[in-house]
């Protein structure tokens, strides 16, 4: 059993990112809906937006510092939506919580590029750009930012 208390010990974070730009929470749910992408769920008036590059330096601080690693991974317990919960609660410490850091649910709509109902993260650069990150590397590589693409999502979290 996981005892995720013990998970956010005290943790020695990269430096916070610079926010370049802000998005309203109804411009980021505009934002994610071509991507299948529905928030419903109670948004922040605006939010934070940084560089691509420091989206890019908490992926990597995160790859080398995740409290779990993806061979921790345990059907149920310890399964895909525990590891982007925590990943999203690393990220928006990082970011003192100004970021939209986005809890995903969905299942790949790509006929190429299937897999069933998975959980993973997302972040937004100040561009616009929508990205998905995943420690477990189903719907993402771990140690990029992909880019997003058409989802058919269940449940999504900001």
């Amino acid at each position: 059993m996981c005892k995720l208390p013990a998970l956010f010990k005290k943790t020695n974070y990269p430096e916070p990112p610079k926010i370049v730009a802000v998005i309203t929470g109804q411009e980021l749910q505009q934002l994610l809906k071509p991507y299948g992408i529905n928030l419903i769920c109670p948004l922040d008036y605006e939010y934070g937006l940084p560089g691509k590059d420091d989206l890019v330096r908490f992926l990597k601080w995160y790859k080398d510092n995740a409290p779990i690693k993806p061979s921790d991974y345990r059907q149920d317990n310890l399964d895909c939506d525990d590891f982007a919960w925590i990943m999203r609660a690393y990220f928006l410490i990082w970011c003192k919580g100004e970021c939209p850091g986005i809890y995903i649910e969905a299942s790949s709509v790509d006929e190429n590029y299937q897999y069933p109902m998975h959980g993973f993260f997302s972040m937004v650069d100040w561009n616009k750009n929508v990205y998905f990150a995943d420690h477990l590397e189903v719907a993402a590589p771990v140690d990029e930012l992909y880019p997003a693409y058409k989802v058919n999502c269940q449940d999504a979290k900001v």
